[in-house]
């Protein structure tokens, strides 16, 4: 994707382009992508989530959004591909990949050519983030080798360490200079995903020489499930919950800016709830 590199160039203010990536399925890559794209258009950002999931295509589901016209027609029909965005849902744009897009190696020379003039349309924006599918394809590592970092999503489930292992080999061969912060999702607590981040960090440090960044964890907290059953983004769901809470701590990483600090009644809630799953 040099020619994304180049495309991003040209222009005065680029967006942060971030590509959201699991080793494995069923880890909450997308429900992670969709709510870190929702808090931050609560911060006054512009942003834009690529749905690139192919065959697993859900950030529509999410965000109860019927699915639109994708990257592929626009690509094969020449029409603009900003009239593939869907806008403003829930104040984000979405733009789905399409399931042709896994034979993206199969396009003509015209066809990348159109692509990349067309993916101008993301410098519109402040936040450019980018739904992979699980696991790793030719198509997936020529986007995510076009963006800025890449968030590896794990839960502390040793398949799930393993499998990120393995995914982010395949990326630092591709892409070695690329940046890579990890996202410990479903923890029980704070030392489980600090635990977590540390065996991968090991890993990678000592057999890649790879250094990885912790980005902060989301806790296994009740309130994702009733969200997803609403398709409403948890952030939106349910501000007071310990998960709204700690993606504000993950935004803050992001963009500098402090959460806000909870109020005490609602520190005390989400211990005391965090408290009653252990036992």
């Amino acid at each position: 994707m040099d020619q994304a590199r180049r495309l991003r160039a040209k222009t005065d203010v680029a967006p942060t382009t971030i590509a959201f990536a699991s080793g494995k399925g069923g880890v909450g890559k997308t429900n992670v992508c969709v709510n870190t794209a929702i808090g931050l258009v609560e911060l006054g950002k512009r942003v834009l989530i690529v749905d690139l999931d192919i065959g697993m295509a859900n950030v529509h589901i999410l965000l109860n959004a019927a699915q639109s016209k994708t990257m592929v027609d626009s690509v094969k029909t020449r029409t603009p591909l900003a009239s593939s965005v869907q806008k403003d849902v829930h104040g984000v744009d979405i733009l789905h990949g399409g399931s042709g897009l896994d034979t993206l190696v199969q396009f003509s020379e015209a066809d990348m050519q159109f692509l990349m003039r067309e993916l101008e349309v993301l410098t519109t924006y402040d936040y450019v983030l980018f739904d992979m599918g699980a696991g790793a394809t030719d198509t997936s590592l020529r986007f995510i080798e076009g963006c800025d970092e890449m968030f590896l999503i794990l839960t502390p489930e040793p398949t799930s360490l393993m499998d990120g292992y393995a995914y982010t080999k395949l990326v630092h061969r591709q892409s070695p200079d690329l940046p890579i912060g990890v996202i410990v999702n479903r923890a029980q607590s704070g030392e489980e995903a600090l635990q977590c981040y540390e065996r991968m960090e090991v890993a990678c440090r000592q057999f890649l020489n790879k250094p990885i960044r912790f980005l902060g964890f989301l806790p296994d907290d009740a309130s994702v499930r009733k969200a997803v059953i609403a398709q409403v983004p948890f952030y939106q769901f349910d501000r007071k919950s310990d998960i709204s809470w700690r993606l504000e701590r993950i935004l803050t990483t992001l963009t500098g800016t402090p959460p806000k600090p909870r109020h005490f009644m609602d520190r005390l809630i989400g211990n005391l709830w965090q408290q009653w799953k252990r036992v």
